[in-house]
Order: C-alpha cells, then structure tokens, then sequence
C-alpha cells in the first residue's frame, strides 16, 4: 500500500467509528487536510456504494497532533432513497478537533454544463516546483505538484496543477478524498498573497478555520487536476479564498471556498 493510501484509510474500531493513522512527525501540527480527507472516507464506508459524495463542510475547531491517532465519530443523519447524509466528529485524546457535514446523491438525469478553465500552458511544461514550503504531511514521491502563479491581470490567482503518480486501489470516492487532501495545502496562501506576503515568510499566524468543496463530477486523482485560486475579501483578522478544481480536459469537478485566519504576528 503506497504512503497516501494510507493516510487516506480509516478503520472501524468495532463501535460504529473508524480510527485514522498519524499523518507526520510526533508533537507537529496535524496537517487540516488529512483531517478533512479522513473524516470524508469516514462517512463513505457508511453510504452505498451507489450514493457518491456531493459536498463536504467542516469546521477545523482545534489543531491536533500529527504524529497521534485521530477518532471519527460517524452520526447518520439521513439515509433516504436517493440522498444520504452523515456527521462526523473528530477526536484526538477526547479532544474534538473538527466537525464535519458530508452529503450523498445516487446519480440522476438533469441539465449538465461546466465551466472550463481560461488558462493556457500544459502542466508537463512546468518545472515540478512541489509546494510553496515545507510540507511534512504530504508524501511528495506520490504527488507531483507544480504551480503557477499569475498577477498578469493586477488579481493574484493560483494555479496548482497536481496529479497522484502512485495507484489508489479502493472505492471510486478515494479521488474526492484525494483532492480533499491536496487541495488544503497552503490554502489560505492567496489571501496573504494579495498583499505581498506569504504563508511561507511566517509574517502572519494562518489556519484554516472553515472549508467547503461541493463536487459535480468524478475526481481522477492519476490524472492531471488543476486547482485555481483567488481572495476576494479579507478583514478582521480572516481572509476568504474561492478556489475552482478542474480535470485535465480543464472541466470544472468541484467548487471550493475556505475561510482561514491571518493575523499580523506581533
């Protein structure tokens, strides 16, 4: 099993929870990602395998610690015909570090239409750059990332292209859990960006405090997705940031916003 297969696995521990491995170093930040991924994979294993993730809302209350075991708390908040939803609790030594809201649809007929992404360039053209900073959580042999960020137009805007070079053998949703894993990483980053700073100069305190991903179509995770993003408000301390994730055809697969803290550090 690769390093990200891993992280992403969640095992039930006999009462109707599930329990998920340490996600870096002892006494580290436990990175809001992997809490997010885990939580989702959490609500997966308790749905039809014909239901498929449709949005995903948490909450980050408190930091936990990487190098420990994280325990979800599954409530099943509804299971109807066609739609399911779940609640899951994150605990850490009776700690709760995250809430989260995760619904489910069966598949049905309907309009369909997607944006596509504007930006020009092919990701095999740009250097394999890996993330802005250091990122001990992530198992970069597994995932190729490379950005490129534009100020062309006076408006920052992110695009981080990233695809998984290892398999993930399992259920189709471990591509949502996937993108919901990589697409946390320096999220808040264009917030701070706006105004000439980064989360990597360490000149503001920055966590993700809210994140929502609405999913409209399959993630392939083995192939290239590109995640752009903007800020488009900022004040009182928290900064917003709407990001768009799109496939290698560049159709737009899900939707995110994240609201995260940046406060000038004293």
């Amino acid at each position: 099993m690769s390093a990200l297969s891993r992280l992403l696995t969640v095992t039930g521990d006999g009462s109707g929870a599930f329990v998920g491995g340490a996600s870096g170093p002892p006494d580290k930040r436990a990175y809001g990602g992997h809490l997010a991924a885990q939580a989702m994979a959490a609500a997966c294993h308790t749905v039809d395998a014909d239901k498929a993730p449709t949005s995903l809302h948490v909450q980050f209350l408190r930091g936990g610690d990487a190098g420990a075991p994280v325990y979800y708390e599954v409530d099943h908040v509804y299971d109807g015909r066609t739609t399911a939803s779940r609640r899951v609790l994150a605990r850490q030594d009776g700690r709760l570090l995250t809430t989260a809201t995760i619904s489910f649809s069966a598949a049905a007929d309907g309009p369909e239409h997607a944006a596509t992404a504007t930006a020009s360039g092919d990701p095999e053209q740009l250097p394999a750059t890996g993330p802005i900073g250091p990122a001990p959580s992530l198992p970069l042999d597994e995932i190729d990332i490379r950005t490129d960020d534009d100020r062309g137009t006076g408006e920052f805007v992110r695009r981080l292209w990233w695809r998984v070079t290892v398999p993930l053998d399992g259920p189709a949703w471990l591509g949502a859990c996937a993108a919901v894993y990589v697409t946390d990483i320096y999220g808040i980053d264009p917030v701070l960006q706006v105004h000439g700073h980064s989360m990597v100069d360490r000149s503001h305190r920055t966590a993700t405090t809210d994140s929502s991903i609405w999913f409209h179509r399959a993630i392939d995770a083995g192939q290239w997705n590109l995640l752009e993003s903007r800020s488009p408000a900022a004040a009182r301390g928290r900064g917003v940031v709407t990001l768009n994730l799109y496939d290698a055809d560049k159709v737009l697969t899900a939707t995110l916003v994240q609201e995260g803290l940046a406060i000038v550090r004293s």
